[in-house]
């Protein structure tokens, strides 16, 4: 390996991890102004969109890891099983809609539709898991009905163009490559 190629590489993983420790950061706020609303499908979708498969799974936990810790640690979530249970299934269900943002983005027909359909599929793929699990334990009640819904909805979507419009002014600024091969947003 030359000292270009090593020095490239060296760049893209600071510029990498810049990137994830920004949207990290940016999820801590979200989870300690918004409690239990982080909006995790728009990271999920940003992941998918803007870094390598891998990196964008490590996003996906770093956010879903510090979007516990303010819950439990800053916010008092109770230390029940229940808890537990529901924090474990936001993070299934975080990765399940990376995985679909991940599998529907690259098939698009152009930089915007993925961006739209990134996100879209990992929001219906978040809430279809979290209501899954919430008809498995008995508890659908009404943190699924169509105003809590929605207003998850708001939450991911305002989040999500907040996400990309920081992705675009850290690529502008050279603090973050343009998105990886195999990501679709263009600079």
């Amino acid at each position: 390996m030359t000292n270009a190629t090593a020095a490239g590489r060296t760049s893209d993983a600071t510029g990498s991890g810049l990137w994830i420790a920004l949207i990290a950061g940016l999820t801590v706020i979200g989870s300690f102004a918004l409690a239990c609303v982080a909006p995790m499908a728009a990271v999920a979708a940003l992941a998918a969109l803007t870094l390598r498969r891998t990196q964008g799974l490590l996003l996906v936990l770093v956010a879903w890891v510090v979007n516990q810790a303010v819950g439990f640690v800053l916010l008092s979530y109770p230390h029940t099983t229940d808890t537990y249970a529901w924090g474990a299934a936001i993070g299934v269900a975080s990765v399940l809609g990376y995985v679909a943002a991940t599998a529907v983005a690259p098939r698009a027909k152009s930089t915007l539709v993925a961006t739209l359909v990134a996100f879209v599929a990992a929001f219906i793929v978040y809430q279809a898991a979290l209501y899954a699990f919430g008809v498995a334990t008995s508890y659908a009640g009404d943190s699924f009905s169509l105003s809590v819904v929605g207003e998850v909805l708001s939450i991911n979507a305002v989040a999500y163009v907040g996400f990309l419009l920081i992705h675009r002014a850290a690529v502008a600024l050279s603090l973050v490559k343009p998105a990886a091969s195999g990501a679709t947003i263009s600079a």
